[in-house]
Parts: C-alpha cells; structure tokens; sequence
C-alpha cells in the first residue's frame, strides 16, 4: 500500500496558557496542503519481524525516534495479533519545520495498518491513539480544515476560509531549525485569545496582517532576524499574508497569482537555493485511503 502523508500549515497560533500536564492549550486553524512524503507499507508475510527504510529529509535519527516506528509499536500494543510489516518511508516535507510531516507520517502508518491488517478501528479510535503520538498527529486522521484546541487534540472541523478560494500559497524552508520545546520554554501566553480565531478568519485577507498572529514568531523571529527579513521579502513581492507554520522554521505566503510563475522573477531567484512549495487554494478532497 503506498501512501502520501501530506503537510500542513497553521493559520494562526496562539499559545494561551500552560497545563497542569506540562503542555499548553493552544488554538490554532490547521489546513491540508499538498506537500507530502510517500510512504508504502506492506505486510511482510515471510518475514520474522518488521522492517524500515527511511529515504530522502529524513536525518539521521535512530529508527526507535521515528513517528512511524512508534506508531507501529504503539498499534501493535493494542493489537498483537498484527503481523510483521515492512514499511519505506521517502521524506519530501522539510523537518524542523512546523509543517507536520513527521505527525502526518504517524499518522497515515496508522490508517495503512487499520485497513492492511482489517482492525476495524473508528476514525475517532485512531485519532485517540494518534494523540498518544504527538499533539498534531490527530488532525492527519481525517486531514480536512479545523480548528485545533486544547493541547492540539480537541478538532473542530471548519469550513475553507472564503479569502483563501482561488489564492495561491507559497511555502518556504530556510536552512534554520529550532526545537519546539526550546520555542515554547521562551514563548508568551496569550489567554486574552481564547475563542478569537475563527471570527479573525472571516475577515478580508488583507486585513490578516494585523489580526492573524502565530505566537512563535516573536521568539524564533528574534533568534533568526533572517527569518524576519524573508517574511518581508515575501510581502515585498505581493504576498497578501505572509506567517510563519507552527512552531517554525517554514514561511509562507498567499498571493492573488502565481508568485513563481516567471522563474527570472526576483522571488524565484531569491529563493532559488531553499525547499519551496507551490499551490492554488481549492475546496480540500477527502484524503482517504
């Protein structure tokens, strides 16, 4: 079975207070887009015990960190009756990123064994255990518009934001990583935001650049004044709305047209040395497998 575990952007991102568990409550609108890791996962019939391939952005992380190698035991746990797989995974989606790409791994691991091995497991089922693998994984489940809450594992569906329709969004990795517990050890909490988001979605996008604000950027943005300068080129070449994914290091921006369409144009020479994504906004399609 082969796969394409997709990434995400966040619009938006507020940190609103520290949990008695050590997490924080967040609230931030998550969107699918289209970049996005291929992975295949088979049953391995003649085999004594499961098998890996990383290929691709992957690092060099020992098999027993990576999501899918834990998504796996973590199935496995609740299932023994599974039997030994073999998996190959390709990274295309840029780590240290804030785009999801190790969740959304995780996650669609754990959609391929449900339907391989027949578990019978409810959408709501994998989402629980998805949480017990990291925050985002859940919204990689059913990989849809939603507004994330809580620690990131309460998921309330929401429809496209009508500003985005037909928009083009452009997303960006520069060579900078910053860890997530480094960034939320440093961040300001925001409870004052609580319940603010939507309504702020529902604005003209040109009115987003004062409204919609991702927490992370002050700390990351004050560490890497790169990363500042790049948002602002971004906005210099006709970005709409232009922020920072998650917890960083990925840029992106909205446009009105395709900002990469003329490869002499001076973004995509800007540009041209960095891991670079291109796509128009449409309504999402169901990503099942």
């Amino acid at each position: 079975m082969i796969l394409h575990p997709h990434a995400k952007i966040n619009l938006g991102l507020r940190i609103l207070r520290r949990r008695p568990d050590g997490y924080h409550d967040i609230e931030s609108c998550m969107l699918p887009i289209g970049w996005a890791d291929r992975l295949m996962v088979d049953i391995a019939a003649e085999a004594a015990e499961d098998s890996y391939e990383i290929a691709g952005l992957a690092g060099e992380l020992p098999i027993e960190r990576n999501l899918i190698y834990k998504a796996v035991q973590l199935l496995r746990a609740h299932h023994p009756e599974i039997p030994p797989l073999r998996l190959k995974l390709e990274k295309q989606i840029p780590t240290e990123a804030g785009l999801g790409g190790g969740s959304a791994d995780a996650a669609y691991t754990l959609l391929a064994i449900n339907k391989l091995c027949r578990l019978g497991l409810s959408t709501t089922q994998l989402e629980t255990l998805a949480g017990k693998l990291g925050s985002d994984c859940p919204f990689f489940i059913q990989s849809r518009p939603t507004l994330v809450t809580d620690r990131g594992e309460v998921l309330t569906p929401l429809t496209m934001p009508s500003a985005l329709l037909g928009k083009w969004l452009l997303v960006v990795k520069p060579p900078i990583g910053m860890s997530t517990a480094e960034a939320y050890r440093q961040v300001t909490r925001h409870p004052e935001a609580e319940g603010e988001l939507t309504s702020l979605l529902e604005q003209p996008i040109e009115q987003w650049r004062e409204l919609i604000v991702n927490d992370f950027e002050s700390v990351v943005f004050a560490h890497y004044p790169e990363l500042a300068a790049l948002c602002d080129t971004l906005y210099r070449h006709g970005a709409i709305y232009s922020a920072m994914s998650g917890s960083g290091t990925a840029l992106y921006g909205i446009f009105t047209d395709n900002p990469l369409l003329d490869a002499t144009a001076p973004l995509a020479t800007h540009l041209a040395d960095l891991p670079v994504w291109v796509e128009r906004f449409s309504l999402p399609v169901a990503t099942g497998i």
